[in-house]
């Protein structure tokens, strides 16, 4: 088993998403990376599930966030400096970048 150890990232919410909402040093659950699409409500290609946790708000659109995935089976490689990928849980819902 790979050790779990969260990335620092820096994420852009969507715009109907008030970040000052979210609980500070909280995991947040339920939040998925997806390789491939979406039709629908149904995923058509590879799923992961992460956990965030926002650690600072930024501005109205931008938090800072440690990131992990919980699977050893996710593609760790991106979690590496400079990666970006989108959230999704039930729809997208924000654009993360590693830091």
């Amino acid at each position: 088993m790979m050790e779990r150890k969260p990335c620092k990232a820096i994420i852009e919410w969507d715009k109907d998403k008030d970040p000052s909402k979210f609980p500070l040093n909280e995991w947040l659950r339920d939040i998925v990376v997806i390789f491939g699409e979406v039709v629908g409500k149904n995923i058509h290609g590879d799923a992961w599930t992460v956990l965030v946790r926002v650690t600072e708000v930024v501005d109205e659109s931008h938090t800072y966030a440690d990131v992990v995935f919980i699977v050893d089976e996710a593609p760790w490689h991106l979690l590496e400096r400079g990666f970006s990928f989108k959230l999704w849980a039930g729809r997208d819902i924000a654009a993360v970048t590693i830091l």
